[in-house]
C-alpha cells in the first residue's frame, strides 16, 4: 500500500510508460522506442499492451566501441502482474558490461524473443558483421535466433552460456568432479586441450576419481601464424585479440610492433569514446509531452495469486550456494572467536 501511494499502481504505471519513454526521447534525442500492442479496446480508445523495446542513444553510439559480443537474457518482473524483462548487453574492452536494450513483454516465448531480436539488429546492431550472441539454451530463443540473419553464419555465431551450460549438465550428471573439467574444457581455445581434458575425465572416471595435474612442457608445440589475418592457430590471438607469444615473435622476425595488432576495442581511446556519451536528465512531468495513443495492460496476464509478499520463483544455482556457504562461514568464525574471547 505505501509503494502504491508513492509510486502508483502496476495499472497506472503501464498508463503513464508511453508519456515516460516520450520523455526520454524528447531529453535524449536519438533514443529508440519500439511498441507492439496486442490489440484496440474500442470501448476505451486505448491499445492493450503486448511488447515495447527501447534502447538509449548513448548506448547505441557506443557499441562501435566494444566487442563483437552480445548476450541477452529475461528475467521475471515482481509486479502484481507477470510481465518479463529482457535485456541485451554487450562487452568492453575492459571485459565490462554496457547495457545495450531493453523489452518488456508477456511471456518468454518463441515469438517475444524474435521480435527482441528484430529491433535489436535493426535499432544497435545495424548490419555489423561477426557478432557473437550468448544466451541460455531457451528453446524460442534459440529458434529465433536461427531464423534471424545476425547471428548465423556467415554473418555471426551463437554460443551458450557458460554457467547456464554448466549448471544444466551438472544437474544430469550430479557430478562435481564433471563441473570442474568441464569448467576447464568450455575455456579451452585449442581443441586439442578439449580432447586432453575428455581423456583425462574418463581416466578419472576410470580410477575412483582420483585427478592429477601434469606441468606443460613448453617449446614442443608448432603453430602457423597469419599475419594479415591476425590468427595463429593455437587459438589465443582468435580468442583474446591480443598477439599471442607466437605470433609475437613472427612480428619480432619482420620488425612488425605487436601492439598494432591488438584489436582496436583495447584501445584508451576507444575504451574512453565508449563511456564518452552521457544521458540528459528527464524533467518534471510537467513538461512531458502527452503521447499519441493511451495503453492500458493485457487483461490475460495472470496475476499473483496471494496479496501479501510475492514468492522468490528464480532457480537459485551455485552462486547463491557459495555466498550461503561464504556466509556461514564467517558466522561461524565470528561465533568461535566470541567463544575464545570468553574463554578466562
Amino acid at each position: 500500500m505505501a509503494r502504491e501511494i508513492v509510486y502508483g499502481t502496476w495499472d497506472s504505471s503501464v498508463q503513464q510508460l508511453p508519456k515516460y519513454l516520450g520523455a526520454i526521447q524528447k531529453y535524449n534525442p536519438g533514443t529508440i522506442v519500439e511498441w507492439k500492442h496486442k490489440g484496440f479496446q474500442a470501448s476505451t480508445g486505448k491499445y492493450v499492451m503486448g511488447y515495447v523495446f527501447w534502447a538509449f542513444k548513448p548506448c547505441i553510439d557506443r557499441f562501435q566501441f566494444c566487442r563483437n559480443i552480445i548476450s541477452v537474457d529475461g528475467t521475471h518482473l515482481y509486479t502484481k502482474y507477470k510481465y518479463k524483462l529482457f535485456i541485451a548487453a554487450a562487452m568492453d574492452g575492459n571485459q565490462q558490461v554496457l547495457p545495450l536494450a531493453f523489452a518488456v513483454v508477456d511471456e518468454e516465448t518463441y515469438p517475444s524473443w524474435k521480435w527482441f531480436l528484430q529491433q535489436l539488429s535493426r535499432h544497435v546492431i545495424r548490419g555489423r558483421r561477426g557478432m557473437c550472441l550468448i544466451s541460455d539454451r531457451h528453446g524460442g530463443l534459440i529458434k529465433a535466433v536461427r531464423e534471424g540473419p545476425d547471428f548465423v553464419s556467415p554473418h555471426g555465431v551463437h554460443r551458450y552460456c557458460l554457467r547456464h551450460a554448466i549448471k544444466g549438465q551438472k544437474m544430469l550428471q550430479n557430478n562435481q568432479l564433471w563441473t570442474d573439467f568441464a569448467c576447464k574444457m568450455f575455456i579451452s581455445w585449442q581443441q586439442k586441450a578439449v580432447e586432453h581434458t575428455v581423456t583425462k575425465y574418463s581416466h578419472a572416471q576410470q580410477s575412483a576419481s582420483v585427478v592429477t595435474r601434469r606441468q606443460n612442457r613448453h617449446g614442443m608445440n608448432t603453430h602457423v601464424v597469419k599475419i594479415a589475418n591476425r590468427e595463429c592457430s593455437c587459438g589465443k590471438w582468435n580468442q583474446f585479440g591480443i598477439p599471442c607469444s607466437y605470433a609475437q615473435k613472427v612480428c619480432g622476425a619482420y620488425n612488425i610492433s605487436a601492439a598494432s595488432m591488438v584489436k582496436d576495442y583495447y584501445d584508451v581511446m576507444a575504451y574512453n569514446n565508449t563511456y564518452s556519451k552521457h544521458f540528459e536528465p528527464v524533467q518534471s512531468e510537467d513538461y512531458w509531452d502527452d503521447p499519441n495513443f493511451q495503453l492500458v495492460h493485457d487483461p490475460t496476464i495472470h496475476t499473483v495469486t496471494h496479496p501479501c509478499r510475492n514468492q522468490t520463483t528464480r532457480i537459485h544455482n551455485e552462486m547463491d550456494w557459495r555466498q550461503t556457504r561464504a556466509r556461514q562461514e564467517t558466522q561461524q568464525q565470528q561465533g568461535d572467536s566470541s567463544i575464545q574471547e570468553n574463554v578466562p
